[in-house]
C-alpha cells in the first residue's frame, strides 16, 4: 500500500528558521524523502544543507543530477538550479525562472505531483509574494496533501496567505505541528481513489521546467494569449487559469503569478525611468557644454537652441526624479532570502578590520541609542546580534527591517524569544529605554525625537521603502548627535547610506557588516562606499564592539 513518502517544501524570506525548527523534530528513520526549495541568490553559496544536517537527525545535501531518491534524505535545491522530481531520481535544470526565481517552488511541486500523485505532501512556509501556490494547486489536483504554515507564526506571510486563499489546503499549522503531521502522514496508507492522470498543461509545464526543447517548440501553448509581454525576455505571455488563480507563462518558460508579474512590471518601469533620467541628465550636461562653446564663438542662434535643449532636459529630468524619489512606483519589496554567501571580502572591505583601531577609545560621549538597518537576510543577522547583547545593555536600540507592508509583522515576537533584551514593535510616543529594542512597524517610518520618544509616520517612501533606514538615521543624528551609533547589516539596495552620513556629521559612530558574513551585501557596501564607517566587522564581532562603546562613561 503506498504511503505519503514524497514531501516537497517551499520557503523564501524567513524560511530558514522555519526549516530548522521543522527538521529538528523529524526522526532519522522518517520513511519519506524530503525536497526543499528556498529562494537563494543565483551567485551565492548555499550552506543550507549543512545547517539542516546539524539541526536534526536527517541528512541534507545538494543533490547531483540523477541522484537516487532515498527515504530519510533531504534534497535541497542548489543555487541557480530548479530542483525537479522524476521517477526514482531527481533532476536539476537551469531553465527559465519562475516567479522571478531559480530555484522556484512551483516547478518542484508540479514535477512531484506529476510523477507521484497521491503520495505527495506539499508544504508552504514563510515567504513573500506567492511562489508555491500554483504548485500546491497541482499537488491537490493529483490527490496529494497540502499543508501551510500558520501565517500568524510566519515571519513573512505572503506565501502562506496566498496558498490559503487560492488552494483547498488540508492543514494550517504551526511549525511544530507540521512536523508531527508529516510523521503521521508517512505512517498512514494513502487514502482515496487514484487521482486523474496529470493534465496536458501540467505535463507541458513540467517538461518546460526540464528545458525540454520539444515542449518549448510546440505550437499549442498552455492557456490563451494575454496581450502582455514577458518582463524577462519580451516574448508574449499566455494566461493560465486554475480556478480563481491566474498565472502567466511565455514560450521560453518564464512563469509568473499575477502579483509577481505586477512586481516585475514595476521593476521594469523603475529601470526605464532611471535610464531616462540618466539620458536626460547627460543630454542637459552636453547641451550646457555646447551652449558655452557657442557663446564663446558668438554663435547667438546656436547658443539659444542649446540653452532651450538644456532647460527642457533638466525639466524632464526633474519630473522623473520627483517620480522616483516620491516612491510613486510600487516596486517589489526586497524579500528574497538566500543562504549565507562565503564570498571573501573584496578590496572595498576589510574582513573584520576596524577602519579606526581606536573606535571605542575615541568615544567622547555615552552612547544612548543604537540604530540598526537591515533588509534581506535581516532575521538571521538580528537574531545573532541581539542574542549576544546582555540584558543590562545600557542603550536603547531602534531597528528598521524592510518588511512586507501588506501584512502584520511577527519580527518583534520572534526576536524576543532569541534575546534577553525586551523587544517590542514601536508605538507612537514610546519612551526610549536602555536595554529595550524598538522595531519599526510595517509601512511606517520610525523616527526618534530629542526628548527620547518615538514617532511613527506614513509619509512618502524613501528609497522605495517605508520604513526607511535613512529617515531613522537622520532623526537619530538630529536628536542624539555624538551619543548615537549606526549599524548597517545585510540587505539589498542603498537604504541607510545617506542617513549614515548625517550621523557621522553630527559626531556619531558607524559600523557595517562585512561581505563574508552578509547574505546580501548591497546595504553594507553602500555604507562602506561613503568612506565614513568606523568599523567593517563580521556579524559575530559587532555585539562585543557595541557593548564596549555603550559602556564608555
Amino acid at each position: 500500500m503506498p504511503r505519503h513518502d514524497i514531501i516537497v517544501i517551499g520557503a523564501s524570506a524567513g524560511g530558514v528558521e522555519a526549516l530548522i525548527n521543522l527538521v529538528k523534530n523529524l526522526p532519522a528513520e522518517l520513511p519519506a524523502a524530503i525536497f526543499i526549495v528556498v529562494h537563494i541568490p543565483s551567485h551565492s553559496k548555499s550552506v543550507l544543507p549543512i545547517i539542516l544536517t546539524r539541526a536534526g537527525s536527517l541528512r541534507a545535501c545538494h543533490p547531483q543530477e540523477g541522484a537516487k531518491i532515498e527515504n530519510g534524505q533531504i534534497y535541497v535545491a542548489p543555487p541557480d538550479y530548479h530542483l525537479l522530481v522524476k521517477q526514482g531520481c531527481v533532476t536539476l535544470a537551469r531553465s527559465a525562472r519562475e516567479n522571478s526565481h531559480r530555484p522556484a517552488v512551483d516547478p518542484l511541486f508540479r514535477s512531484a505531483a506529476r510523477v507521484y500523485g497521491r503520495r505527495v505532501v506539499g508544504v508552504v512556509l514563510s515567504g513573500a509574494l506567492d511562489d508555491g501556490t500554483a504548485g500546491l494547486v497541482a499537488v491537490k489536483q493529483r490527490g496529494g496533501v497540502a499543508i501551510v504554515q500558520d501565517p500568524a507564526e510566519a515571519m513573512f506571510t505572503g506565501m502562506p496567505t496566498s496558498a490559503i486563499e487560492n488552494v483547498d489546503v488540508d492543514s494550517i499549522l504551526p511549525i511544530t505541528a507540521i512536523a508531527s503531521r508529516l510523521i503521521s502522514l508517512t505512517e498512514e496508507p494513502v487514502d482515496g481513489e487514484e487521482a486523474d492522470p496529470p493534465s496536458g498543461d501540467m505535463q507541458m509545464e513540467v517538461d518546460m521546467a526540464k528545458f525540454d526543447i520539444a515542449a518549448a517548440n510546440k505550437d499549442k501553448r498552455p492557456g490563451k494569449p494575454s496581450g502582455f509581454g514577458c518582463p524577462d525576455c519580451g516574448g508574449a505571455l499566455w494566461e493560465l487559469r486554475e480556478g480563481e488563480l491566474i498565472r502567466f507563462r511565455c514560450r521560453t518558460g518564464h512563469a509568473y503569478s499575477a502579483d509577481t508579474l505586477l512586481a516585475e512590471q514595476s521593476e521594469a518601469l523603475e529601470t526605464a525611468l532611471w535610464n531616462a533620467f540618466r539620458a536626460l541628465e547627460e543630454r542637459a550636461t552636453l547641451s550646457h557644454r555646447l551652449l558655452k562653446r557657442a557663446r564663446d564663438r558668438q554663435q547667438i542662434l546656436s547658443a539659444a537652441r542649446y540653452e532651450d535643449q538644456a532647460k527642457d532636459a533638466e525639466l524632464n529630468a526633474a519630473i522623473i526624479r520627483d517620480l522616483l524619489m516620491k516612491g510613486t512606483i510600487d516596486v517589489r519589496q526586497e524579500t528574497q532570502q538566500g543562504q549565507p554567501s562565503n564570498i571573501s571580502a573584496d578590496g572595498h572591505t576589510s574582513n573584520g578590520k576596524l577602519k579606526d583601531n581606536s573606535l571605542t577609545s575615541n568615544v567622547q560621549a555615552t552612547i544612548n541609542l543604537v540604530a540598526i538597518a537591515t533588509s534581506a537576510g535581516g532575521l538571521k543577522a538580528l537574531t545573532e546580534l541581539l542574542s549576544a547583547l546582555p540584558k543590562n545593555f545600557p542603550a536603547a536600540i531602534a531597528i528598521v527591517q524592510h518588511l512586507d507592508p501588506n501584512y502584520a509583522s511577527q519580527l518583534a515576537e520572534i526576536l524576543s524569544r532569541r534575546t534577553s533584551l525586551e523587544v517590542k514593535q514601536a508605538v507612537e510616543g514610546d519612551l526610549l529605554l536602555p536595554g529595550t529594542v524598538y522595531i519599526a512597524p510595517p509601512n511606517n517610518h520610525l523616527l526618534v525625537n530629542s526628548d527620547k520618544t518615538i514617532s511613527l509616520s506614513k509619509s512618502e517612501l524613501v528609497n522605495f521603502s517605508r520604513p526607511s533606514a535613512d529617515l531613522l538615521f537622520e532623526s537619530v543624528a538630529a536628536s542624539f548627535k555624538e551619543r548615537a551609533i549606526a549599524v548597517v547589516l545585510t540587505g539589498k539596495g542603498k537604504d541607510g547610506a545617506s542617513g549614515l552620513r548625517a550621523i557621522k556629521k553630527m559626531g556619531g559612530r558607524a559600523i557595517a557588516q562585512d561581505r563574508a558574513s552578509s547574505e546580501e551585501f548591497g546595504m553594507p557596501q553602500a555604507a562602506i562606499d561613503t568612506d565614513l564607517v568606523d568599523a567593517i566587522l563580521p556579524l559575530n564581532e559587532i555585539a562585543a564592539v557595541l557593548v564596549s562603546m555603550a559602556s564608555q562613561k
